[in-house]
C-alpha cells in the first residue's frame, strides 16, 4: 500500500483505527492556542506595526525613488501605498507629471498605448489613485487637484476594434480622444471613464458607473451608460475659478433619472 491510499482510508475513515487517524488529524488541524486577552492584543498591535515599519522602510528606501525615476516631474511628499507590490506598473512609453501631496497605491496600472505618440498622464496636488485601476493613455489622461479616483479604468480611447476581423491585426487604427477630470472630483469604486470625455470640477461618479460622455461640473452621474441623477450646490467662489462657460454647462444640464 503506497502514501496515497493510505491516506484515502484515513480520509474514508474504513475501519476504526483509520477512523482514529481521521479524527486525530482533524483536531490537530484545528488545534489552536486559547486566547489570552492583553497578549494577544499586544500581537497584533505588534504585527502591524512590524509590516507597517518595514513597507515603509522600502517604500522611503526603494520603492519611491525608482518610481519618481519614471516620471517627467514628481512633485514633494509623493506617498505609494504600499500593500505588497511596492511599486505601479508602468507600462509603455509613457510621460508622467505628478503634483505635490500625491498618493497612490502601488497595485496599480500606468500604461502609454503604442497607438499614440508621446501619451502623457498627469495627475494634479493632493490627488488620490486607489487601486485596482489600469489608466490606458494613448494620448493624454490629465486627473485635476484634490481628486478621489476608485475608478477600475480610464482610458482615451475605445479599446480594440470591434470588428472580429481587424481586431488582432497590427497598426490597426483607434480614434485616441483626451480625458480631462476636473479639480475635486470623486470617482467611486469600479467606475469607468473611457473616450474623449471632459469631467467637471466638483463632480461625482457614482459606483459601477461608465462614463462614454461629458459630465457638467458639480454634478451627480450613475449607471451604465452614466446618467445625470442630481445636480450638488456649486459655490459661488467656484464661478469666477471655474469660468462663465463651465457655470453656465451646470445650468443647462437636465437630470435624467
Amino acid at each position: 500500500m503506497n502514501v496515497d491510499e493510505f491516506i484515502m482510508k484515513i480520509k474514508r475513515r474504513e475501519t476504526p483505527f483509520y477512523d482514529r487517524l481521521y479524527r486525530i488529524a482533524f483536531a490537530a488541524r484545528h488545534f489552536e492556542v486559547p486566547l489570552v486577552r492583553g497578549l494577544h492584543d499586544a500581537g497584533y498591535h505588534e504585527r502591524r506595526f512590524r509590516i507597517a515599519t518595514w513597507r515603509s522602510f522600502w517604500r522611503a528606501a526603494y520603492y519611491q525613488p525608482i518610481f519618481r525615476s519614471r516620471c517627467a516631474r514628481c512633485g514633494k511628499n509623493l506617498h505609494l501605498m504600499n500593500s505588497g507590490q511596492g511599486i505601479p506598473v508602468i507600462e509603455g512609453d509613457l510621460r508622467i507629471v505628478i503634483g505635490d501631496n500625491v498618493t497612490l497605491y502601488d497595485r496599480i496600472t500606468l500604461a502609454g498605448l503604442t497607438v499614440g505618440e508621446n501619451p502623457t498622464l498627469t495627475i494634479g496636488d493632493n490627488t488620490m489613485i486607489g487601486m485596482p485601476i489600469a489608466i490606458m493613455v494613448g494620448g493624454e489622461v490629465s486627473i485635476g487637484s484634490n481628486c478621489l479616483i476608485g475608478s477600475n479604468l480610464i482610458a482615451d480611447n475605445p479599446g480594440h476594434n470591434l470588428d472580429y476581423k481587424r481586431r488582432f491585426q497590427k497598426l490597426v487604427k483607434i480614434v485616441i480622444g483626451k480625458v480631462k477630470i476636473g479639480n475635486y472630483v470623486f470617482a467611486g469604486h469600479q467606475s469607468m471613464i473611457v473616450g474623449n470625455v471632459t469631467i467637471g470640477d466638483g463632480a461625482i461618479v457614482g459606483v459601477n458607473t461608465v462614463v462614454t460622455e461629458d459630465v457638467p461640473p458639480f454634478c451627480v452621474v450613475s449607471g451604465n451608460p452614466a446618467r445625470l441623477m442630481k445636480k450638488l450646490p456649486f459655490p459661488k467662489e467656484m464661478i469666477e475659478i471655474v469660468g462663465e462657460k463651465e457655470y453656465q454647462k451646470y445650468l443647462d444640464a437636465k437630470i435624467e433619472a
